[in-house]
């Protein structure tokens, strides 16, 4: 019974966390090629690194940092 109360706690904790990263706001978005069609995907960060800027990506690119060559087009200043 112990065991089932403790993985009852840690699964409300986990699903508490859930989300976070769609809560944020984009900061801009952009148009990049996937699949061969054009996508709209919505930028959450900018940032410059070695000389090189990247962009924190949403869906399709599972919110990772990716390249502005990735983008055929973005709003973003």
């Amino acid at each position: 019974m112990r065991k089932l109360i403790i993985c009852m706690a840690g699964a409300v904790m986990l699903t508490g966390c859930a989300g976070v990263i769609e809560k944020q706001e984009p900061v801009c978005s952009g148009t990049a090629i996937v699949g061969g069609q054009e996508t709209t995907v919505q930028i959450y960060g900018v940032r410059k690194q070695n000389n090189q800027t990247q962009y924190r990506a949403g869906y399709p690119f599972s919110w990772r940092w990716v390249s502005a060559n990735t983008f055929t087009e973005t709003t973003c200043k």
